[in-house]
């Protein structure tokens, strides 16, 4: 009787684990195998990394070496979590009573408006020339005099360029690698709810977070030389101009919730560069840049949205 017992035990399991391998067939969970190995979809094993808390899903459709695995992954363990919230962005120079007040503002810098956020992820440095290399297979112009090696940001990158890139890195990976947009760049730049308003990006000493006019010695320096700032970002302020996602125009007045400007011709650069006098490495500095131009002085960082 008792191994009868035993065997009816052993039914009533069995009945039990196939009931819920079908509640995740027909709830389409996705429950993690492996510590993550393999996250189960559809009926098919994908393999998954997961990297700073974000899964990677590497696209079985693609020819994907090695070094650009190792490239990427470290790529995405340097993305920070910025937490949404609410500023005001911009600066003004007319009234020193008022929010954002700085005497060297410019006209395009206002007016100062109110902005929120949803959550999203940035890269901690620019986006460097082994990186380039490794994900799209060539390189682009970088001579010695102005700065070259692998750590070494990549310049002389056009918008379409820059766009190519995360294009291809969203498709190697299956993540929504984009340019920030303008808001989500300067929220970031200013340190988001941790900002302790200061005028460059970590600093009120330029010198500090900033490879400018007067300390570059004429040429870029690899990133992550100098300090960063409260969310632990670099250069931010000076190094290289960053592209955003956003056309560029005049402000709105009106509160806005994740604008991404899109209507002009012309789109937006932000933070200054190596070949600019500091008063452009604030925070709240910003210039236009057309879509197929190249500089010395520009290059560009990657963001990404949360996913849920």
């Amino acid at each position: 009787m008792k191994r009868v017992k035993r065997y009816w035990y052993k039914s009533i399991l069995k009945v039990f684990f196939f009931m819920m391998g079908l509640l995740f067939t027909f709830c389409g969970k996705d429950p993690v195998y492996d510590y993550g190995d393999y996250l189960y979809e559809h009926d098919d094993f994908t393999k998954v990394d997961d990297i700073n808390g974000i899964l990677i899903h590497w696209a079985d459709t693609m020819d994907i070496s090695d070094e650009q695995k190792i490239v990427v992954r470290n790529l995405v363990a340097n993305m920070v979590s910025v937490s949404g919230g609410t500023f005001r962005m911009g600066a003004q120079n007319s009234d020193p009573q008022s929010d954002n007040y700085d005497t060297e503002a410019r006209d395009n810098e206002n007016p100062v408006h109110e902005v929120t956020l949803s959550n999203y992820f940035i890269g901690k440095f620019e986006i460097t020339q082994q990186e380039w290399r490794t994900i799209m297979g060539n390189e682009l112009d970088w001579p010695e005099q102005y700065g070259r090696g692998d750590d070494f940001p990549a310049y002389n990158v056009s918008r379409t360029d820059a766009l190519r890139f995360v294009e291809r890195l969203s498709a190697m990976t299956r993540l929504p690698f984009r340019l920030p947009t303008e808001a989500q760049w300067e929220y970031a730049a200013r340190g988001r709810n941790r900002s302790l308003h200061l005028r460059y990006s970590g600093s009120n000493d330029v010198d500090e977070v900033a490879w400018h006019k007067e300390n570059a010695n004429g040429s870029l320096h690899p990133v992550g030389g100098k300090l960063p700032n409260e969310l632990g970002l670099h250069d931010m302020s000076g190094s290289l101009w960053e592209l955003c996602s956003d056309t560029y125009g005049l402000y709105p007045s009106t509160p806005q919730t994740d604008p991404l400007a899109d209507s002009g011709s012309q789109f937006v650069l932000r933070g200054g560069a190596w070949t600019y006098l500091p008063a452009y490495c604030r925070t709240t500095c910003r210039d236009d840049y057309d879509s197929d131009a190249i500089s010395v002085a520009v290059g560009f960082r990657v963001a990404m949205e949360c996913l849920p």
